[in-house]
């Protein structure tokens, strides 16, 4: 379910509430002047609702809940509550919806009403479904719907039902939330309520589809398309009809049958559904109907319709003041220009769509990122930034050279750069890269001996920008697309895990050939010692020092180190004072996880190194212990060895202390306050964690550690190493950066590496390559 079509549900499910709360009874004065201007303030902000006007909605509805609040009537300052809620849901202004929400809870704890509990439960699992709260919405809702029934109204039990039903098509429970909406549809009807009966018979099209019972999704939709024909002009109407349209689109492109019929029927319900914006003065219903109607032309290859639609969506979306729909249709107006050829204007047309995706992207991310989401934030409007840095790297291609040429260059790398710190708030479901921006600034400037290799993955080409000390961005193009790029690397990760077999180096080599070998002459200059690489997607997941040339490795010449992002890291030389270590580790089994037999004698050879006795060990090592020592004490690196674990999902990801599991949440919480007083944990070291083969949005969790926990470097691995080998090159990562302090933490990483490679029995890569040192590398 979308984003957009999600608030349509909710419109409707709060116009039911409005019914409803009026049954309350009007204020205790209704002769009143105040008490009559505060009905009347209510009643204009349901008409304005009704049109789509949310924010004018809302002012009328603020005003509205100040003369209740004079008048002292708690009913009517709960309806106000709500309606704003509604609203700024509807707007898709999550935090404004919850601060309502959280006045009315303030109010009802005072005026207890079991009606209005069940009200406001319902609303605050809807509002969750699609927000960082995602836990809560299955809860809410279960409570909002049992409470509900003891109400016995038909239409509040319907209301939750089809949020539902939401949730559970989201969740992929296909029956569950087919059985849900089917309720839903019943009740909607039997209480008269044909608008909430058209939203449910859109959610069971939605779970039916999602159970590939396409006839059926077929069906309900068009019976949902018949029920909003029915129903007065104004918002939800409009919805409902976008609401079949896009979904017969959907079971156009997906059946088998690929039944034009269906295309035809859902362009005709994009129309009707504009015609209706147009006749209630709806700009936000009317934009979607003539984007929706735009998309389909561009389907067709028809641009030239296509592109008349798009634009008057555009208008009215500014219109609107919507910029949920701006970017889309200005991101349709890009593609349906570069399709055509004109670059410069589609360029154009991206930059705004990119611009006012901006604004609100953290609200995307959030939406995306969670666990109800059936797809992130990269699936959903990821290719937008490669779509533009595709565009500005042909244009910089055709002006071949000059300043103009690398500005375009700085530019797409940019764009790009912009999609990395959003799929880490995706990722973490919270806005910590913003802490950190705020104190970054040009990496180029802070080495001479560093390249900094920006790796730009596309379908046909794979772009390879790389910084130079000078502040000059060189380009390079690999003839290899994003998709076998991406099939070659998930076989290297898998053939590298393989300590039996030599099959790794087919890939390695191949790897090296499209990333490396292009930028040989540029960095044989013999002043070039290290590279860092922001990689994209899948090569996340593999150590590029386990590239290889035929000859040698790719650690054996180069210093090498990762980031997740340019802008997110604080690059900055590290402050020559003396180090301070916090040691802390885990060689008993625990959970069932394996024990580190030689985590006692890493631990012991790394404190000797620095003076320390005194590290958090097994019994010890408890999430409690680790809080108060780094609250209470001042580190500039901080080493946990110790399981970790990046999944997927944020929530599943952790290090294993002795009693619990430490999250990210968790690192975040106990370190960053350092970096947040501008002593910031220089190096953060998780010597025994693991990234799941094939995983790229686990590999985002590793790649963000240092950034989500306020560290400026990080030293972790991408699968579990042998404990003998780990306990001997962490040793000598150590002993290399106190012995030799001219070194950066990645040559110091380089020399450890090469040290254990030399070794027989831990030549293989699977030995030394995991390790990735992430983040600041001086």
């Amino acid at each position: 379910m979308s984003p957009k079509k999600l608030a349509g549900h909710m419109v409707v499910r709060l116009l039911i509430c409005t019914l409803v709360l009026a049954t309350l009874g009007a204020p205790a004065r209704a002769d009143d002047r105040r008490a009559t201007e505060a009905v009347a303030q209510m009643a204009a902000g349901e008409d304005l609702f009704a049109r789509g006007q949310f924010e004018d909605a809302i002012i009328r509805w603020k005003e509205a809940a100040l003369r209740f609040a004079r008048l002292k009537d708690r009913a009517g300052e709960i309806r106000s509550l709500l309606r704003q809620g509604a609203a700024c849901h509807a707007l898709g202004q999550h935090r404004l919806a919850l601060q309502a929400l959280d006045a009315t809870a303030a109010l009802l704890k005072d005026s207890p009403n079991r009606r209005l509990e069940a009200e406001l439960k319902g609303a605050r699992g809807a509002l969750s479904i699609f927000a960082r709260e995602a836990d809560q919405a299955e809860p809410l809702l279960r409570e909002s719907l049992k409470l509900a029934r003891a109400e016995k109204d038909p239409a509040l039990v319907a209301t939750v039902l089809n949020d539902l039903g939401i949730l559970l098509t989201a969740q992929g429970r296909s029956s569950e939330a087919l059985a849900a909406a089917e309720e839903a549809v019943r009740l909607a009807e039997r209480s008269g309520d044909r608008a909430l009966a058209g939203q449910a018979r859109n959610n069971l099209a939605d779970a039916a589809f999602g159970a590939k019972d396409y006839a059926r999704a077929a069906q309900a939709a068009g019976q949902a398309a018949k029920a909003a024909s029915a129903l007065p002009d104004g918002h939800a109407r409009a919805f409902v009809l976008m609401g079949a349209a896009q979904l017969l689109q959907r079971i156009f492109l997906e059946a088998p049958e690929h039944d034009n019929a269906l295309r035809a029927q859902a362009f005709r319900l994009d129309q009707e559904a504009g015609e209706v914006a147009s006749r209630c003065g709806d700009q936000r219903a009317l934009s979607y109907a003539l984007g929706y109607q735009g998309a389909l032309y561009e389907f067709e290859k028809r641009p030239a319709d296509a592109l008349i639609l798009t634009r008057r969506a555009v208008f009215a979306a500014q219109a609107a003041q919507s910029p949920d729909a701006l970017y889309r249709w200005q991101w349709q107006t890009g593609r349906v220009l570069a399709r055509q050829g004109e670059r410069e204007p589609a360029i154009q047309a991206y930059r705004r769509a990119v611009a006012t995706l901006q604004t609100i992207r953290n609200d995307l991310a959030i939406r995306h990122g969670n666990r109800n989401a059936r797809s992130s934030f990269r699936d959903s409007v990821g290719a937008i930034y490669f779509e533009l840095a595709d565009l500005l790297l042909q244009h910089a291609e055709a002006l071949r050279d000059g300043e103009e040429a690398q500005g375009l260059l700085r530019e797409a790398r940019d764009t790009a750069e912009l999609l990395k710190a959003a799929e880490l708030e995706d990722y973490f479901q919270d806005d910590c890269v913003n802490l950190l921006k705020s104190k970054t600034k040009k990496v180029e400037s802070i080495s001479q001996t560093a390249a900094i290799i920006y790796i730009v993955p596309l379908p046909t080409r794979t772009e390879l920008l790389v910084s130079l000390p000078s502040g000059r961005l060189e380009r390079f193009k690999a003839e290899v697309s994003d998709e076998v790029l991406t099939e070659t690397v998930r076989q290297f990760r898998l053939n590298l895990e393989d300590r039996t077999t030599d099959a790794f180096l087919e890939q390695a080599q191949q790897l090296y050939a499209w990333l490396i070998k292009p930028l040989e002459a540029l960095m044989a200059n013999g002043t070039l010692d290290t590279m860092i690489f922001v990689p994209d997607g899948a090569l996340r997941t593999i150590p590029m020092a386990a590239l290889h040339d035929g000859t040698r490795f790719l650690v054996e010449k180069y210093a090498i180190a990762v980031s997740p992002g340019l802008e997110l890291m604080e690059a900055k030389p590290v402050a020559q004072t003396p180090s301070r270590l916090m040691i802390s580790g885990l060689s008993e089994s625990v959970e069932g996880f394996p024990a580190l037999a030689n985590v006692p004698q890493e631990i012991a050879q790394i404190g000797k190194l620095y003076g320390r006795n005194d590290a958090l060990m097994n019994g010890t090592f408890r999430r409690d212990a680790l809080a108060d020592k780094l609250a209470t004490e001042q580190f500039t690196i901080v080493h946990i060895a110790s399981h970790g674990h990046f999944d997927s999902d944020v929530r599943k990801s952790f290090v294993l202390t002795f009693d619990k599991h430490l999250t990210l949440d968790d690192l975040e919480r106990y370190i960053r306050p350092a970096q947040l007083r501008d002593q910031a944990i220089e190096l953060l070291t998780l010597s025994a964690c693991q990234t799941a083969a094939g995983d790229d949005r686990a590999a985002l969790g590793l790649a963000g550690v240092a950034v989500k926990a306020g560290a400026r470097s990080a030293l972790a691995t991408l699968w579990f190493v042998n404990d003998a080998a780990s306990t001997q090159l962490v040793s000598d990562f150590y002993t290399e950066l106190t012995t030799h302090p001219t070194l950066s933490k990645a040559q110091a990483l380089q020399a450890a590496q090469k040290k254990l490679l030399a070794q027989e029995q831990y030549a293989h890569p699977c030995y030394w390559a995991p390790y990735l040192l992430i983040g600041n590398w001086l």
